[in-house]
């Protein structure tokens, strides 16, 4: 059993932070998490531009170098599978080899929309991301690999009804686990009870209020990902100390800040094994 299969047979919502380098999988790790979630958006801001361009090679390069940092379990985001049926077979077993754990399959339309980050979403039919399962479940190499079916159907529908109808459909080909975008505190249960006996994960904290990891798990859901929040803190922090900056000459900085910083670069690099090494080498 991977270890992300492990996390999600848990009782209770496990929270898996949204990260996008290897730096900040570092990060969530050491702030006491064991899932990490690497989301398109992320990874696309990460690289300096929008979700709808990230490729298949950007995504399983920044899987490998999560992983050759991290142990945790990781899920991935696939998107809309990076083309037709036989790319995304190609891309199931790029995004695992790379060192997933799991990876969720959208059911947009590829490619997908530059409009979808301004609210213009569309889904395809119900049978096309159904053939999207089918061929990703065939295509993992290890069966122990968490395929997820992500749905906009709430989003673009509004109907509970047909986003559980989704999202068994989905779980029917071959889906381990359901994941429905845009669920509040107001909805959550009710999509929950509404799906039946399906695994699944919540997404969001883009838009508050966000339901609580407890009120998560008492909905039953096994995952909460938060795909934005991490990327918002960051963008939140360095605008405002560079700003700051260019508009004074001066960083502005707190000195326990400083300090913190400083304190956390051996932990977050791996200095402290190398300087292991060369301590235990020093008399040789």
């Amino acid at each position: 059993m991977n270890r992300l299969k492990r996390v999600l047979n848990e009782a209770g919502a496990i929270s898996a932070p949204g990260i996008h380098d290897a730096l900040t999988a570092r990060i969530a790790e050491q702030a006491g998490h064991r899932a990490l979630y690497l989301g398109g958006n992320a990874m696309a801001l990460g690289l300096g531009k929008g979700q709808p361009f990230v490729t298949l090679t950007e995504t399983a390069e920044l899987v490998r170098r999560v992983r050759a940092v991290s142990d945790l379990a990781l899920l991935v985001d696939a998107g809309a599978g990076f083309g037709e049926l036989p790319h995304l077979d190609i891309a199931v077993r790029e995004i695992e080899q790379a060192g997933a754990d799991g990876l969720h399959i959208d059911d947009q339309p590829y490619p997908k929309l530059a409009g979808y980050h301004r609210g213009r979403g569309r889904v395809v039919e119900t049978g096309a991301m159904a053939a999207r399962l089918r061929t990703a479940a065939a295509a993992r190499r290890n069966p122990d690999t968490v395929i997820v079916a992500r749905t906009d159907a709430l989003r673009v529908t509004g109907s509970i009804a047909e986003t559980a109808e989704r999202c068994r459909a989905c779980v029917a080909a071959g889906a381990d686990a359901g994941m429905v975008l845009d669920l509040g505190p107001e909805n959550a249960s009710a999509v929950r009870a509404a799906i039946g006996d399906v695994s699944l994960l919540w997404i969001g904290g883009v838009h508050p209020p966000v339901p609580t990891r407890q009120e998560l798990a008492e909905a039953g859901f096994a995952m909460a990902c938060y795909p934005f929040n991490g990327i918002a803190a960051l963008n939140a922090v360095l605008t405002d100390l560079w700003s700051e900056l260019a508009q004074t000459g001066v960083t502005g900085q707190e000195a326990d800040v400083l300090a913190r910083g400083r304190a956390a670069i051996a932990p977050l690099s791996g200095l402290e094994r190398a300087w292991e090494i060369e301590d235990s080498n020093a008399q040789i």
